[in-house]
């Protein structure tokens, strides 16, 4: 007997819950940084829409101290990839945010 989670078409890519997490909040922190960048383009504040997800992204990736230089990479990065956003397209999202997952990924080994 074959049982149907619901909810499971939403899943990334079958990863684990908390890689799914990490994923779905990458995706919502890039098209986040999009649409501000988009209010501001437009001549509208947008820094009360901001959304700033990098605390909770940054500690399920497994980064446990957060200096400077990490905050400034990581903006970066986020910056770089959120330019690439389409915001009409949420398959895209996803590629970048899996992109930018495996960046992260990288820069936590490379720092341990």
């Amino acid at each position: 007997m074959k049982i149907e989670i619901v909810g499971q078409e939403n899943r990334f890519f079958r990863l684990s819950s908390s890689h799914d997490l990490t994923l779905f909040l990458i995706q919502k922190e890039l098209q986040g940084t999009r649409f501000t960048k988009e209010l501001e383009r437009i001549g509208f504040d947008h820094s009360i829409f901001s959304s700033d997800l990098g605390d909770v992204i940054l500690s399920l990736i497994g980064f446990i101290s957060r200096n400077d230089d990490l905050w400034i990479w990581y903006y970066e990065v986020l910056n770089s990839y959120s330019d690439k956003v389409d915001l009409r397209d949420n398959n895209s999202s996803r590629e970048l945010a899996l992109e930018f997952y495996f960046e992260l990924n990288n820069k936590f080994k490379s720092n341990m």
